[in-house]
């Protein structure tokens, strides 16, 4: 129903690309079209009225006040600096300060996790930075809760994969105000697929029961399907051996007939469909365990890698013991040097001619 995009790289006018499909209203806060951007995607049949819209500093981060099903809430989408910045999270807590009595939720990339042995795949000692601090002092201030960790309290999952450090993270959040928790009963991170980000979602029963369309319309490429062709031969063929024709109306005969088509090619749409999710279901799973199945044996590689390391650093100091700077291997190089150094390459005879053969000499 409400979707938070980040890394747009779109302007104003391209934005309205976005508006397709599902998508109702764009409300944009682009840089340059080129980096940052970050954009909030509505529904077409959500009945919302917007009351303020506020953009951050560089288009890092967009505020939306909006009124729905009779309720305010503060929709705020963010797009941290990668370096991290404790600045970016203090001016956005000054700014929030106009909002203090209305619900928030607040998603985007924060690039920084907030808890520092469960949101990393990497073991490290923990170093608790100026950006995480501010974080969580957003968090204490607003009476904010993280509600995939909500959910999921002791799960290790994650959201970005670091092909440079070879590592996994959890930096994609979704913090709402704690009155609104209540209210959440599933909260996912999704597959991914193309990008390094997962997709994460959930679902506020607050806004659930939306008034939907009904109306069915017939997906005009299906009768070209075989196994359509045959399903509409035979519905009619079944049609006129019960209704003939010479004994009915030829208009209520017709009307008839379409709804009997309808009924026939809906049932088909439904199953096909059931069937299409059910396909994305296991595939999805399948692509779940692959990727578990990945972690692990980059862990066992990782594991065996070290090992080897350790072995040769083990090597070379007991080669250095065994072999090193001994003295009897110092006595042989000065001896080497002493030769050389006494060895007569060249004398005068009584003539004044020099000589320099071994014979000579």
């Amino acid at each position: 129903d409400i979707a938070f995009l980040q890394e747009t790289h779109r302007n104003a006018l391209e934005s309205q690309k976005l508006k397709r499909d599902w998508v109702g209203v764009v409300y944009i806060s682009s840089f340059d079209g080129k980096s940052r951007g970050v954009a909030i995607l509505i529904k077409k049949n959500i009945p919302f009225t917007e009351i303020k819209v506020l953009k951050g500093e560089e288009d890092c981060a967009i505020m939306l006040l909006l009124e729905i099903m009779s309720q305010k809430m503060l929709l705020v989408n963010i797009y941290a600096p990668v370096e991290g910045d404790p600045t970016f999270f203090h001016q956005l807590n000054s700014r929030l300060q106009q909002f203090n009595d209305i619900p928030i939720i607040m998603g985007g990339d924060f690039n920084e996790v907030l808890d520092l042995q469960l949101d990393r795949s990497i073991k490290a000692k923990p170093h608790v930075s100026g950006t995480n601090r501010a974080i969580h002092t957003l968090i204490s201030d607003f009476n904010l809760v993280d509600v995939w960790r909500a959910v999921n309290p002791r799960i290790r999952d994650y959201t970005f994969s670091s092909h440079r450090h070879n590592s996994y993270s959890r930096i994609d959040l979704f913090l709402i105000s704690r009155s609104l928790i209540g209210d959440i009963f599933v909260a996912d991170i999704e597959i991914r697929t193309i990008l390094d980000h997962a997709p994460i979602s959930f679902t506020y029963s607050g806004i659930l029961g939306l008034e939907k369309s009904r109306n069915w319309h017939l997906n005009v490429s299906r009768l070209r399907l075989p196994e359509v062709q045959s399903l509409v031969k035979e519905a009619i063929s079944d049609f006129y051996k019960c209704n003939p024709k010479e004994d009915s109306d030829s208009r209520l005969l017709w009307d008839t007939l379409e709804a009997v088509l309808r009924g026939k090619l809906f049932s088909y749409a439904t199953k096909h469909k059931k069937e299409r999710l059910q396909k994305a279901i296991e595939l999805e799973q399948e692509i779940k365990d692959k990727e578990l199945a990945l972690k692990y044996l980059k862990y066992e590689f990782n594991k065996l890698m070290s090992q080897k390391v350790e072995f040769a650093l083990f090597r070379v100091r007991q080669s250095y013991f065994e072999a090193g700077e001994k003295a009897s291997k110092l006595l042989a190089y000065h001896l080497r040097k002493l030769t050389t150094s006494n060895t007569i390459r060249l004398i005068k005879n009584d003539s004044n001619r020099q000589m320099v053969t071994n014979k000579d000499i």
